[in-house]
């Protein structure tokens, strides 16, 4: 009899721990570092402080599970006054979608994000949540709708956690402030062209375009006639424009057209351009070139030579990447 029991206790022991592996990472999240168990299924949350600090969980798939992944990505820049703040509601909000993974970073000067998240009800909450019903202050897609791309298996190596984290920008610049001078204007940066319309554009005669990437992407591939501005970081930016407008290489009274991988970096050249250097009409091109590309495979025209090959590889990188130059 005592045999038995033993037995029958040592069952609902080992089921009650099976079951608590498989189902942790759906449970909620403390504000410190978490469960620290043997099974390799349960994960945990942690808290960091600073300037930088970190909100982070990591989620598991129950073993078993296939689910397609969408990924996502969108920036806005809009005013914060308390960047923590929102930090914190977002990742509370977020613990509650199964299965999301990606990078927020939330800073005073706006909010930028880049997610894989289950197709269906997870990839709606997740659209809900950053939408002009949702926990933040401001719809993170009045400007802009997000930037949709692929579909994918969850076996597929994308991101491996959930990071929501303050920064100091959303985008670092490097521009250089004298004592006295205003920040740039963010929301003076130009206008922003559809795809195809930025095809019909680009077809004319003397168009003034600009790839405002660093030398390495560049390299990679272009738009024709195209000018590469051969930084190796965005914060050489500025000294290069500054150097092209005075040289003549840019025309002031002209329009200006740039692109960048997902507009992000357009958004600072374009003010730049604007507020900084007086040409009167910048043009940038809405959602980079993932969005150019995204259209020219459906039109089955493109003006695009090479690849865009540097975008895959870290959107598609397991470890949280460190800031740079990289954007939505």
């Amino acid at each position: 009899m005592r045999s038995s029991l033993r037995s029958l206790t040592a069952l609902v022991l080992f089921v009650a721990v099976h079951s608590f592996s498989i189902w942790q990472p759906y449970l909620p999240a403390t504000r410190s570092a978490t469960l620290s168990l043997s099974s390799s299924n349960v994960q945990s949350s942690t808290t960091t402080s600073g300037s930088s600090a970190v909100r982070s969980f990591r989620p598991t798939t129950p073993i078993g599970t296939e689910l397609q992944l969408q990924l996502l990505s969108f920036y806005r820049f809009v005013p914060i006054s308390n960047p923590a703040a929102i930090r914190d509601a977002l990742f509370d909000q977020l613990l509650l979608i199964p299965g999301v993974r990606g990078t927020v970073y939330v800073a005073s000067e706006g909010i930028n994000a880049q997610f894989a998240v289950p197709v269906g009800d997870q990839l709606q909450s997740l659209l809900h949540t950053f939408g002009k019903e949702g926990c933040l202050p401001f719809d993170a897609f009045e400007q802009n709708p997000p930037n949709m791309g692929n579909v994918v298996d969850s076996n597929v190596s994308t991101f491996d956690r959930l990071i929501v984290r303050t920064r100091d920008y959303i985008l670092r610049d490097g521009i250089p402030l004298e004592d006295g001078d205003a920040p740039l204007d963010w929301s003076d940066a130009g206008t922003e062209l559809d795809a195809e319309d930025w095809h019909e554009q680009l077809q004319k005669s003397n168009v003034q375009l600009f790839d405002c990437r660093n030398d390495y992407e560049s390299d990679q591939g272009t738009f024709r006639s195209a000018q590469p501005l051969h930084t190796k970081t965005f914060s050489e930016t500025w000294s290069v424009l500054d150097d092209q407008v005075k040289s003549e290489a840019i025309n002031p009274d002209e329009p200006v057209y740039i692109f960048c991988t997902g507009g992000i970096r357009c958004v600072k050249v374009g003010s730049y351009l604007k507020n900084k250097l007086g040409c009167k009409d910048v043009r940038s091109l809405r959602h980079g070139i993932i969005g150019y590309e995204r259209w020219a495979s459906d039109a089955d025209q493109s003006l695009w030579d090479g690849e865009n090959f540097l975008f895959d590889k870290r959107r598609f990188s397991k470890e949280e990447p460190e800031q740079s130059d990289e954007e939505s």
